[in-house]
């Protein structure tokens, strides 16, 4: 199996449960990894065969800007919009990494990972 990745995909968004969260909102990471045979796309040698990474992070950020109470929201949400375009995925993997999260304790992130698989007919 395949597979094409993006990591660190620096994005800020309004996700929270908080009030300040969802008005100001704060710096998120994502990593997509995504699973197929991506056979036609290399004997073909073109991008539109291809999982393309560019329409991933576009995809990313264009579900990231959807305000959500949790981030498990999120990463679902972004881990069946990516098996619903790409139709060659046949999983994916996603972590999002709220960096610097409003709470009292010294922490880098927090961060939520989901992986769904395509269903077999």
């Amino acid at each position: 199996m395949d597979r094409v990745e993006v990591r660190s995909l620096n994005l800020h968004a309004k996700h929270g449960c908080h009030a300040e969260e969802r008005r100001t909102g704060g710096p998120f990471s994502i990593d997509v990894c995504v699973y197929g045979d991506f056979a036609h796309a290399v004997a073909s040698d073109d991008i539109q065969d291809a999982v393309d990474y560019v329409g991933l992070m576009d995809l990313a950020t264009s579900v990231m800007s959807v305000p959500k109470n949790l981030i498990e929201t999120v990463a679902v949400d972004l881990a069946k919009a990516v098996l619903d375009r790409f139709t060659t995925v046949q999983k994916v993997d996603i972590t999002i990494r709220k960096m610097k999260p409003p709470v009292k304790h010294d922490v880098e992130f927090v961060s939520c990972s989901t992986s769904l698989e395509r269903a077999q007919n």
